[in-house]
């Protein structure tokens, strides 16, 4: 069999995201050139189909063509852009994003600009990517991730392995988890009842993007351990943030979409590159709340919760066939509250030491995640060389852009200023 028939299986979440995208940009860094970037691409795409960067997602079947010597078609140069231009640029690939195309890549001067097929994977891979991509090394080995062997099946291995932990918890997480779906399924269906006037509604993707000054996240966790040892860094940015979003006049709805990574429940020596992270809908949740956000995601995490929804998502994708749409509706409400999706990717230790040709502040790793809904803002927060980095992704036509703006430069400019009086 020649390298080009060969086929890989995608699992049901990674089906499920087949029809989506993951946008995301660094810089300023030096990539050694589009012909350099071009070569490690493709020298990670032969390390084999495992690896997923070779594969040509396909959201009608499950079997995927290998085919690695097609990796670099869409990358290319593209005018050089400085700092202010990011979330302009990432918004373009949004707009122009097509599904039939696995990976796409701009190197804009010192910024390289992303877009893969969701279906590829979750945030692990595009970070993983740019750490390789701007490794400063004239002849980096392959990473390690590349070549070894990744976990078949991850998501039933998680779920026995919790399962074995905590068998008195199985069918409670399962009962409510279902019993919350059809619960769910009423409220929606009242709310739209209730709901005021819609409109007609296209997509309108945008970003807003903001860094902290170097050191934050050392003075956060200082505070944190002073005024509220118990609470997680990741509730207290979400705070934050959504604060600052109210603050700006925004009205932020009493829910919290948070996702989870379910890695958290596999050995430390399995690898899982493609999809495994899922979102878990908390209603009559204040998201401003450090302590309520911290409070529903360890009880969701203690309880297995992620692992559910994950199982019942892959169900669900197996049944019906059908990815997730990457846009939902077609009408959006006059006045919306904007409902908050946080993703929180942690430190990222891969990227403290590749070619940035700047000082940490002035560094940008942002991703830009197209919420498939007009009311929803997605909030992605990580921490990167002693920096909080986060982006909002939303429609501008229903957020404005400059308000949103606005919000993220106070929240990231003093983080701690935004929760004083919160605990």
């Amino acid at each position: 069999m020649s390298r080009n028939a060969i086929t890989y299986k995608a699992t049901a979440m990674d089906m499920l995201r087949s029809d989506s995208r993951i946008i995301g940009g660094l810089g300023p860094a030096d990539f050694g050139g589009i012909e350099r970037v071009r070569a490690r691409l493709h020298t990670l795409a032969l390390a084999g189909p495992a690896a997923r960067l070779g594969l040509r997602v396909t959201p009608s079947t499950q079997r995927w063509a290998y085919e690695p010597d097609a990796v670099c078609v869409e990358v290319e140069s593209a005018p050089p852009i400085t700092a202010a231009g990011i979330a302009d640029a990432l918004v373009e690939l949004s707009t122009t994003a097509c599904a039939e195309v696995p990976l796409r890549g701009r190197l804009a001067g010192e910024y390289l600009l992303l877009d893969l097929s969701h279906g590829l994977s979750d945030a692990l891979l595009p970070v993983e990517l740019y750490a390789y991509l701007a490794d400063p090394s004239e002849d980096p080995p392959l990473p390690a991730w590349a070549t070894a062997p990744v976990a078949k099946s991850p998501l039933p291995r998680a779920f026995s392995s919790w399962a074995v932990r905590n068998p008195c918890r199985v069918g409670a997480v399962l009962y409510g988890r279902l019993r919350s779906s059809r619960s769910d399924s009423t409220a929606t269906a009242t709310e739209t009842t209730a709901m005021p006037r819609r409109i007609p509604w296209t997509r309108s993707p945008a970003v807003a993007t903001a860094t902290s000054p170097a050191g934050a996240p050392t003075a956060l966790r200082t505070w944190r351990d002073r005024n509220a040892p118990d609470l997680s860094v990741a509730s207290m940015l979400c705070g934050s943030v959504a604060n600052a979003i109210a603050a700006q006049g925004i009205s932020v709805a009493q829910s919290l979409t948070f996702l989870f990574d379910c890695r958290r429940y596999l050995p430390t020596s399995d690898l899982v590159l493609g999809n495994f992270a899922v979102g878990i809908d908390f209603h009559g949740l204040d998201p401003a709340s450090p302590r309520a956000v911290h409070g529903a995601v360890a009880h969701a995490i203690d309880s297995g919760r992620p692992l559910a929804a994950g199982a019942l998502s892959a169900l669900s994708y197996l049944r019906t066939r059908a990815a997730l749409p990457a846009t939902a509706v077609d009408t959006a409400p006059v006045n919306a509250d904007a409902r908050l999706t946080f993703s929180d990717i942690g430190r990222i230790r891969q990227l403290d030491g590749i070619a940035w040709t700047t000082e940490p502040e002035k560094s940008q790793f942002y991703p830009l995640s197209e919420p498939a809904l007009p009311d929803s803002i997605v909030i992605t927060s990580m921490h990167v060389r002693d920096t909080f980095q986060v982006s909002a992704s939303f429609h501008g036509n229903v957020f404005d852009v400059e308000t949103v703006q606005s919000a993220l430069d106070v929240a990231l400019s003093d983080p701690i200023a935004m929760l004083s009086g919160q605990e």
